[in-house]
């Protein structure tokens, strides 16, 4: 009985090492395949670049991925008409509301320097041209077009730089200049600062917020809701005081014709705030490119020929402006695509079809230098 009880444990031990070992083999081949498969996972993964010395990941741009649902940009013909567009409406204001003789004696220099906040041409200078028949309407067109375009970037040092003058939203450009990405602010056009993967990241973040707010700042533009209207109101009281002092006087309907005098300057400066908006939800990059060719053909270096150029804190209270002639100023600038949305350099590519927009205007336009 006993030799039973013993054949009877022998062969339930052996039942149990027989189950054992099939479920081990079980255990074994699902390991196997759990491993097999977070290897395919991790294979199929992109590379990481961990050569960031600060131990953060870097973000490859050519991964940064288009979104579903997200504003394409404009093509280059709509920017251009856009561009014009906004060129005439400047010179129909002017021709409309404005003679080249002052209905007041003396402007003064406050007056001069508000109407021209930025633009590297000396207030006596400008005083100079404005006392010129030959080229007064070209100096108010001039103090306009400052206005418009030094508001219009998000990517240039000076007046636009500013969310209380801005002609971008002003809540956009307060957290525009709250980004860093560990290098300090982002304030200009500059790759040897940047990388192209900042600018590929800021890129994507123009389109979606261009498209997230499109509702407020294209479809419903102006309304009560609308936070650009302070910053042109502003713009238009630096100008006001000037130009009115050009204003053609009207005795019979004086304050009919500034009434409309006023609409139509405020049409065109929110044009100008459309226009910038435009160039905001671009997933290119841009600047306005005011150098004088004329200024560089007649022998003169590169740093007395930048209309607009803004100096820096070191620099600006000693700078003084060389006076260039009248011909020599531009009152209309270029517009220049300088960086595509992977932030790659567009420098040397900008005469290509695509990347230059509108003809440089000059303050006069001599026999001697039309048509150069």
């Amino acid at each position: 009985m006993a030799d039973a009880h013993m054949a009877s444990h022998g062969q339930h031990s052996l039942c149990n090492r027989s189950k054992s070992h099939r479920l081990s083999a079980v255990y074994h081949k699902l390991r196997h395949r759990k491993t097999d498969s977070r290897s395919e996972e991790q294979a199929s993964q992109p590379p990481i670049d961990q050569s960031d010395s600060a131990g953060s990941l870097s973000v490859v741009p050519s991964r940064l991925s288009s979104i579903a649902g997200v504003r394409e940009s404009v093509p280059a013909a709509v920017i251009a008409e856009e561009y014009s567009s906004l060129h005439d409406s400047i010179t129909s204001h002017v021709r409309r509301f404005y003679a080249p003789r002052s209905t007041y004696p003396g402007v003064t220099q406050t007056v001069i320097e508000h109407a021209s906040t930025g633009v590297m041409v000396p207030w006596f200078q400008i005083r100079s041209f404005l006392d010129d028949r030959t080229t007064t309407l070209a100096t108010l067109s001039l103090c306009i077009t400052w206005a418009i375009l030094s508001r219009s970037l998000l990517l240039k040092l000076g007046i636009s730089n500013s969310s209380g003058s801005s002609f971008l939203p002003p809540e956009i450009v307060a957290l525009f200049q709250s980004f860093s990405l560990g290098k300090g602010a982002i304030t200009a056009l500059n790759p040897d600062e940047v990388d192209s993967v900042t600018f590929a990241l800021l890129s994507r973040w123009k389109q979606l917020s261009a498209t997230l707010s499109h509702s407020t700042y294209v479809q419903n533009a102006f309304s009560h809701f609308d936070s650009r209207t302070t910053n042109i109101e502003r713009a238009l009281n630096d100008l006001d005081p000037l130009l009115s002092t050009y204003a053609i006087q009207r005795d019979d309907t004086h304050h009919s014709s500034q009434d409309a005098r006023l609409s139509d300057l405020r049409y065109v400066l929110r044009k100008g705030a459309q226009f910038a908006f435009t160039l905001f939800g671009q997933s290119s990059f841009w600047k306005f490119d005011w150098s004088s060719d004329r200024a560089v053909r007649h022998g003169k270096a590169e740093s007395q020929r930048n209309l607009g150029r803004i100096p820096s804190f070191e620099t600006g209270m000693s700078y003084v402006p060389v006076l260039l002639a009248p011909s020599e100023i531009v009152i209309w600038p270029t517009l220049l695509r300088v960086m595509d949305s992977e932030g790659k350099s567009l420098q040397g590519l900008e005469g290509e079809e695509g990347n230059a927009f509108g003809e440089k205007r000059y303050l006069l336009d001599s026999s001697a230098d039309r048509g150069k």
